[in-house]
């Protein structure tokens, strides 16, 4: 007859004794990596610091061996030794029903292709944007993107005084440093005149608060100064000042509607605000463009699935992240970059404006 096997249990712990701590894994070397990718450590520190030395090939071989024994870099001991981070910050406020989201995906994607980390500070209205600048110098990062072109002089000072490169995004004032943006009466002049070749001449605007908003404000300014140019009306009770989202532009246009303001069409400072308007002026039996046409700015992904598909203005957002970011790269490898020229725009007509009836 079998006898049943003996099974040891660990004793438990009580109170006074001490826990036997398991052996320690050794972390894999850089050495490591390249025995077992078959190159001097060398090319394994090109590889991975700077690919653009060696061949592609060679660069995927390291990579694969690395992922394989799972080796993490001293990123530390590597800072040191270059003086380099290889992190690169941005103060990048306001997020939430907004585009930022991707041109900060844009940016980092960019950044991470060529080695680099990216360090977001996102500062709320209260928050001091000059002490979140100097905290991300004093973190050590290599370089700074900073939205717009509105930053006290001592941020700008700051930044010249630690020789930090940095980039604005959003802004084609070039007064304080390097940018990367579009020409905002320009956008503006684009959408005004598609309303205007269609008869529209009083029109209404929905956008975002200017007070504190540079991008609301220059927006703002760019509609009044196309509208005075091709001699329509920007009707001031049918324009509303509001939070950017889904619902502010409903609660907008049902303002609007409110008032019996004798417009044909409505400007939206972006395509958030004009599904609200879309969706009041369908709720209320309006028809779009029969009756009121609807226009935009930033050509978001959802714009041509709307109902009726929107008449939006297609803005370089994600080409503003890509760009910024290959410009620092290249001002930290002392590459000597060319200054950024105005980012194209075009207008993407679809089934929101319509003749003036």
């Amino acid at each position: 007859m079998l006898s049943k096997p003996m099974i040891e249990r660990p004793t438990p712990l009580t109170p006074g004794t001490a826990a036997v701590a398991s052996p320690r894994v050794r972390a894999a070397s850089l050495d490591d990596v390249a025995a077992l990718a078959g190159v001097s450590s060398g090319t394994v520190s090109r590889a991975l610091s700077r690919p653009e030395m060696i061949s592609e090939a060679t660069r995927q071989r390291v990579l694969e061996a690395a992922n394989r024994i799972g080796y993490v870099p001293n990123g530390a001991a590597r800072a040191m030794a270059l003086r380099r981070t290889f992190t690169v910050g941005a103060v990048i406020p306001r997020f939430g029903t907004s585009s930022f989201p991707t041109m900060v995906q844009a940016l980092e994607a960019e950044l991470a292709e060529r080695g680099y980390t990216l360090l977001l500070a996102a500062p709320g209205n209260k928050q001091n944007q000059t002490e979140m600048v100097r905290t991300l110098i004093a973190r050590g990062v290599d370089a700074l993107v900073l939205l717009g072109s509105r930053y006290p002089q001592e941020v700008i000072g700051l930044l010249r005084t630690q020789g930090t490169p940095f980039v604005r995004l959003w802004t084609q004032d070039d007064s304080l440093g390097p940018c990367v943006g579009f020409d905002e009466a320009q956008a503006a002049a684009l959408v005004i005149d598609h309303l205007a070749d269609l008869g529209h001449h009083e029109i209404g605007f929905i956008g975002g608060y200017t007070k504190n908003n540079e991008r609301a404000e220059a927006r703002l300014s760019g509609l009044t100064r196309a509208v005075a140019r091709r001699g329509l009306v920007l009707r001031e009770d049918a324009t509303v000042e509001t939070e950017y989202g889904f619902q502010e532009g409903f609660d907008a246009m049902e303002w609007i509607r409110s008032g019996g303001c004798p417009i044909t069409a409505v400007v939206c400072g972006n395509d958030y605000l004009a599904a609200g308007a879309l969706a009041a002026l369908d709720q209320a039996g309006v028809s779009v463009p029969e009756q009121l046409s609807v226009a935009s700015f930033n050509d978001n992904d959802f714009a041509p699935f709307l109902h009726p598909p929107l008449t939006t203005l297609h803005l370089p957002i994600k080409e503003m992240g890509e760009l910024a970011a290959r410009y620092l790269v290249s001002v930290l490898q002392n590459q000597n970059p060319q200054p950024i020229a105005s980012l194209p725009m075009a207008l993407k007509v679809r089934r929101s404006t319509g003749p003036r009836k």
